[in-house]
């Protein structure tokens, strides 16, 4: 082969991987997406406002999902459950009708109705944790592209059930009210228990 063509080849294929090589973007593009800061308040009040009150009719009566993960646990937690992070934790949104038993500083004591009674506490002042967050199933994991937007969204989701959701029901609430409850809940496939749960309360309402 000619010594010149041959030259000429190996220039022309170091120029087109060169140019599918580089990527040129103006410096004021990658500055404002760089800058840009992911705004969780604004977010999270859009979720709770426009789809989280269609999530929540489809929470699982709490008796239900007892029944079924006594059945087959891999099944129910399957079907009922989800968690953005791999590993034993998983988050459900349940509801049911329970009696209020003890009004705390930090939490209400509750009793569930059905055929085996549960004892629960919803949480009042300590909403800490990414239940209602995961159980709501409304937060992909592949929008977010670093763990502190995540965790933004479960704090302001956290912040609004003590701001909003607890003034709306606990200064009326008295010990043997009836209530209606829609929460979210942590279960450990490991280690599952229905005795004494923590509920992060989103819809309380007091039954006449």
């Amino acid at each position: 082969m000619n010594r010149f063509l041959k030259y000429g080849i190996i220039l022309v294929a170091i120029g087109l991987l060169g140019y599918n090589s580089i990527y040129i973007k103006k410096l004021s593009d990658v500055k404002a997406t760089a800058g840009e800061k992911f705004d969780a308040v604004s977010y999270v009040a859009k979720l709770w406002r426009e789809k989280l009150p269609a999530r929540l009719q489809t929470a699982i009566d709490i008796n239900t999902l007892k029944t079924a993960i006594a059945s087959d646990a891999d099944g129910a937690f399957e079907k009922y459950t989800n968690a953005l992070a791999i590993g034993n934790y998983r988050y459900a949104l349940v509801k049911g009708t329970a009696r209020v038993d003890k009004i705390g500083a930090d939490d209400v004591a509750i009793t569930t109705n059905g055929n085996t009674p549960l004892k629960a506490s919803l949480v009042t002042e300590f909403v800490y944790g990414n239940a209602l967050r995961d159980a709501s199933a409304l937060v992909e994991l592949k929008e977010f592209p670093n763990t502190s937007d995540l965790n933004s969204i479960s704090e302001e989701l956290n912040k609004t059930v003590r701001q909003k959701v607890v003034p709306a029901f606990k200064p009326a609430l008295k010990t043997g009210d009836q209530i209606e409850f829609t929460a979210a809940i942590e279960l450990n496939k490991e280690h599952i228990h229905f005795d004494d749960l923590e509920l992060i309360p989103v819809s309380i309402k007091i039954v006449p």
